[in-house]
């Protein structure tokens, strides 16, 4: 049987960069659908409609790029599993799917086996004892971390960007709306405050996994020789430094130009995300910014 590594969070703390770390610098087979939401859809944490949607995009996507091409080159096993994977989940609900076959056909011939959903983790303690059954207890979790409110700051840039208005937005106007839903504190930051708890997801997890790695978001590229010796050590199978320090030469899916806050909002979500800070602080030893 293949061994997984999976990352579990958190959301807009580096998730994108560690895929393509673990893609193109291991053996590691990463399912080329960077974020499956199996697991998280499975337990309601995300809404089966959302993922449903989403995987009809990306499937209607794949066969464009087929029918619009002039050379079939691409058409090979790793394209064949992203084709499949999001025709399954844009067909099937995840109750009907085996969570195996999202890596065919590339399942056999793989020993390790890889992806990454941030929400994973915040899964309820039923939803990560599933998935333990589905990957075994000596899977690798990675759990990604970054200052809680550096990553709700980009949290909020990125949900405007989905709505189109993020390069409109003035930096008045992006600080007025954020801080109107901190004050009314509504579904959204609730979500929020729940990928901010590294504490109580860093224990969920050890609780069921014999191998848990807690990253810190800014050393995947400000201490790429630290975080590649870490990861190696974790993963016990080879990381290309030549080629992890390439990838994260071009650190992706950036949001920090958008928008701003004011120091009273600024001073508002730290005092709200006080005790998760300090955690950080006391874990890595260092001032988390």
């Amino acid at each position: 049987m293949s061994k997984f590594v999976i990352g579990i969070g958190s959301q807009r703390a580096g998730s994108t960069l560690l895929h393509r770390i673990l893609d193109e610098c291991t053996s590691i087979y990463m399912n080329p659908v960077k974020e499956l939401h199996y697991f998280d859809t499975l337990y309601g944490v995300r809404h089966q409609s959302i993922l449903t949607e989403f995987s009809r995009t990306q499937f209607n996507r794949d066969l464009k790029k087929i029918v619009d091409a002039d050379s079939f080159g691409f058409l090979n096993k790793r394209f064949k599993n992203h084709l499949r994977t999001n025709y399954l989940l844009s067909t099937h609900p995840v109750t009907q799917i085996d969570y195996l076959d999202l890596f065919r056909p590339n399942l056999m011939g793989n020993p390790l086996l890889g992806e990454i959903t941030p929400e994973y983790m915040i899964l309820p303690e039923e939803g990560i004892q599933h998935m333990r059954r589905e990957v075994g207890k000596d899977a690798k979790i990675i759990l990604l971390a970054r200052d809680p409110v550096s990553r709700l700051i980009s949290s909020f840039k990125l949900s405007k960007a989905y709505g189109r208005k993020a390069a409109d937005s003035s930096s008045e106007k992006f600080n007025d709306e954020l801080t109107s839903i901190v004050e009314n504190e509504g579904d959204w930051l609730r979500h929020q405050d729940e990928l901010n708890d590294y504490d109580t997801s860093l224990k969920k997890y050890k609780k069921h996994f014999n191998n848990v790695l807690f990253l810190y978001y800014k050393d995947l590229f400000k201490s790429p020789k630290k975080t590649h010796a870490a990861l190696q050590e974790f993963l016990e199978t080879d990381v290309s430094i030549e080629k992890y320090t390439n990838v994260v030469k071009k650190k992706v899916n950036s949001l920090e130009a958008t928008g701003g806050v004011s120091k009273p909002l600024r001073k508002m979500l730290e005092e709200r995300y006080h005790r998760q800070t300090n955690f950080l602080k006391e874990h890595f030893e260092r001032e988390v910014l």
